[in-house]
C-alpha cells in the first residue's frame, strides 16, 4: 500500500488542472485505488494518463499508443510487469524513448535487479507519495515542475 504522509497528495487541489502538457503517461496497475489516485494526480500536474489493469492490456496498448512513460506494477493478471517488458523486448520494441518506472509494493532485490537489467527505474510504494513519484516523472520527461499549492 502507498505511503500518504500528507493528504494534499492525492486530495484534489482547489486550483484547476494544468493545461496539457503533450506528455502522455501509461498506469499498468491493477489495483484500482492506486490506478486513480496515480491518475488524478498526473491528470492535474497536465499529463495525459492511459490506465491499463493487467498485463496484457498494458502490452497491447503500449504498441499501439507509444506512451511517453510507463508506470509499471510487477504483479498484475495476465503478465506480470516483467512479462510485459521481455514481450515487447521479444517484439524489438524500442524502449529507449519510454523511460519506464516500476512502482511495486515488492522489496525483493531480485526484482529490483531484473528492472534494472530492462532499464527502467524501481521504486517501493511505500517509500514514495503520489507528488515524490509525479516529480520523478517530470525529471525523466524533462517536464518543469508546477508550484506547489
Amino acid at each position: 500500500m502507498t505511503r500518504i504522509s500528507n493528504p494534499n497528495d492525492i486530495a484534489v487541489p482547489a486550483q484547476a488542472p494544468l493545461p496539457s502538457n503533450g506528455k502522455v503517461v501509461m498506469i499498468a496497475e491493477d489495483d484500482p485505488f492506486i490506478a486513480r489516485m496515480y491518475e488524478t494526480k498526473l491528470g492535474l500536474s497536465g499529463f495525459t494518463v492511459i490506465l491499463a489493469n493487467n498485463g496484457r492490456s498494458a502490452f497491447e496498448m503500449i504498441k499501439q499508443q507509444k506512451p511517453n512513460l510507463l508506470l509499471l506494477d510487477i504483479n498484475m493478471p495476465e503478465l506480470s510487469g516483467f512479462e510485459v517488458l521481455n514481450a515487447l523486448a521479444g517484439e524489438e520494441f524500442d524502449m529507449s524513448e519510454m523511460p519506464i518506472m516500476v512502482l511495486t509494493n515488492s522489496s525483493n532485490l531480485a526484482d529490483k535487479k531484473t528492472a534494472e537489467n530492462f532499464g527502467a527505474e524501481y521504486m517501493i510504494k511505500a517509500e514514495m507519495t503520489p507528488r515524490m513519484v509525479v516529480q520523478k516523472i517530470n525529471e525523466k520527461l524533462g517536464v518543469p515542475a508546477a508550484p506547489q499549492a
